[in-house]
């Protein structure tokens, strides 16, 4: 009998940014593209997209997170490393990466210690990891990873979770 996991998807980057700006100053957003899960023949999950914000000559953009590492039943590794979080956004007066995935781990063929679970972020919880074969659960909110699916005992080929879709969060003010 044969058993797979899978590693958790990375959070995206944040980045906040106060311009000033008069009534005709045009701008210009992204929300990054979500993660796609990791398919059933043991594939990475997708890598998030980046989420950008043009105000004037000034590009602000948070980085998606990287997908998880996907595993096929029968492989000889005993783990699947969860993706990295988005790299440290760009252009904002404060720049932060995003939380990585974890590890998905197994001690053999059957033994199943569980998947990694997704990064979470400050609008979005990541997947959580699981120990039961099943499909990996999807991030939710705004820039969280999914976490990895799970088989054991030939419990059949499983997807991995989505990750969730980046955003922006614009607050005005008139003076």
């Amino acid at each position: 009998a044969q058993g797979a996991v899978g590693g958790g998807g990375g959070a995206g980057g944040y980045a906040e940014k106060q311009c000033t700006v008069v009534a005709s100053t045009a701008y210009a957003y992204t929300g990054g593209a979500a993660g796609a899960a990791g398919a059933a023949t043991g594939a990475d999950g997708g890598n998030g997209g980046d989420s950008t914000f043009i105000v004037g000559a000034t590009t602000v953009t948070a980085k998606g997170g990287n997908g998880g590492k996907g595993m096929v039943t029968g492989a000889s590794q005993i783990g699947a490393v969860g993706g990295a979080g988005g790299a440290v956004s760009t252009n904002g007066d404060l720049n932060a990466g995003g939380a990585p995935g974890t590890h998905g781990m197994r001690s053999s063929g059957l033994i199943m210690f569980g998947s990694g679970s997704g990064g979470s972020g400050p609008f979005g919880g990541g997947g959580a990891g699981s120990n039961l074969a099943g499909t990996g659960v999807a991030g939710t909110g705004y820039g969280a990873g999914g976490s990895g699916g799970v088989t054991f005992n030939n419990s059949g080929a499983v997807t991995g979770g989505a990750g969730t879709q980046g955003c922006w969060v614009v607050d005005e003010y008139a003076t």
